[in-house]
């Protein structure tokens, strides 16, 4: 072979493996922009709806308006299956369908009609638009009337209770609207104020804005402090961090990463359940440092980095997050997988969450014994052929 030729073997042989890498990104990328948004290994495909489906127009023959009799208090219809699940918990209101007085005559013999019992035809949700009411307050004053005899005045107010805002019409009710709009639906102030203004009333959107501002500070954050101080007594902390965009922040350009740091108290017999989100313009470690100081719990994060700067706590790391990565690393262009790393290695990880579902239920005493029998030889075979079907017996079975 002369040395032009094994040049060129060399050279194809590095553009083989440098086409190889560059398939391996664009599977990557096509997975991350148009693949589904979970790793979940089972999937329950269901029937797409189809959007044209939804209204359909079909005329019947209209008879004369019947008499609808409403009554309040009543005795509940039983359901059954999904219907009960929808409906068992809201009010509800019976109206009975009857013929008018004049109409209670019988065609035949023109005798009166008598009711013979009443059948149930259907059940129908009504939805009731929000409506809006001022309350005007106004206190009372008393006074003695025997004192006022003896030229003495004695007056007696009762005590105004507090607005949420000072100088502001807003409620609790209101300002708990437009935080829940906000945060919860993700409805921007722009679009809360014109259903303000549809309502009736002309609130803009910076008033709303001072609403959620002046009441958090107010009233939330001191209950956000007592909350953090309850979740650094939990035994269990969960940790993560997420990419938010955040618009007109001042010095910070729109394009700027911002994150939004989440402290959860653990699954499993928690002290208390608590939930806190805290906003950071950046991912420094040193944001999860302070927020946890004084901590000497167990931390569960994703392997992040920046959790090592968090100090004396017991760190823990999550096997979702770990198998993520050999679902990736599945080529999509393969559908034999049998022996590969990947396949064995999301198998294993499997059942792990298998075992956490037998003893998801069991005190802790029970999970540590039951732990500690499955470490021999006989059990680590049984895991290795557990399915999800399995039950905690067959579990402490195989440790006997």
């Amino acid at each position: 072979m002369t040395q032009l030729e094994a040049s060129m073997k060399k050279r194809i042989t590095t553009l083989e493996e440098e086409n190889l890498r560059l398939k391996e990104q664009v599977a990557y990328l096509r997975k991350h922009v148009f693949g589904r948004k979970t790793e979940k290994t089972a999937v329950i495909c269901e029937d797409q709806l189809s959007l044209f489906d939804e209204a359909e127009q079909q005329t019947k023959k209209t008879a004369p308006e019947p008499e609808i009799q409403i009554i309040k208090e009543h005795k509940r219809k039983k359901y059954s299956g999904q219907k009960k699940e929808l409906l068992e918990n809201l009010p509800h209101e019976k109206k009975i369908i009857t013929l008018p007085e004049d109409k209670r005559i019988c065609n035949r013999c023109q005798s009166n009609l008598v009711s013979m019992g009443e059948e149930f035809i259907r059940s129908e949700l009504e939805y009731i638009p929000a409506k809006v009411k001022v309350i005007d307050l106004y206190r009372e004053t008393f006074e003695c009337r025997t004192c006022r005899k003896n030229e003495h005045f004695s007056i007696e107010k009762p005590q105004i209770p507090a607005s949420v805002i000072p100088h502001s019409i807003a409620t609790p009710s209101a300002i708990a609207h437009t935080m829940q709009q906000k945060y919860e639906y993700a409805v921007p102030l722009y679009r809360q104020e014109k259903q303000w203004q549809q309502l009736g009333i002309k609130l803009n959107r910076a008033t709303l804005a001072n609403w959620i501002v002046l009441a958090a500070q107010e009233w939330l954050l001191p209950i956000i402090k007592k909350m953090h101080e309850y979740l650094l007594q939990e035994k269990v902390i969960h940790a993560d961090e997420t990419p938010v965009q955040i618009m007109g922040e001042k010095n910070r350009k729109n394009t700027a990463k911002s994150y939004m740091w989440l402290y959860s108290s653990g699954k499993y017999d928690p002290i208390h359940n608590i939930r806190i989100f805290e906003y950071q313009p950046g991912r420094k470690g040193d944001y999860a440092q302070n927020f946890l100081q004084g901590y000497n719990g167990y931390l569960h994060t994703d392997a992040y980095i920046g959790y090592e700067k968090v100090e004396n706590i017991k760190h823990c790391l999550c096997w979702a997050h770990a198998r993520r990565y050999f679902v990736e690393a599945i080529p999509s262009d393969t559908d034999e997988l049998s022996g590969t790393i990947a396949q064995e290695s999301i198998k294993q990880i499997n059942k792990l969450f298998a075992i956490e579902k037998l003893l998801i239920k069991e005190p802790i005493q029970n999970r540590q014994n039951i732990m500690a029998h499955l470490s021999r030889q006989k059990s680590k075979d049984f895991i290795m052929n557990l399915k999800p079907w399995h039950s905690l017996s067959a579990l402490l079975d195989s440790t006997a």
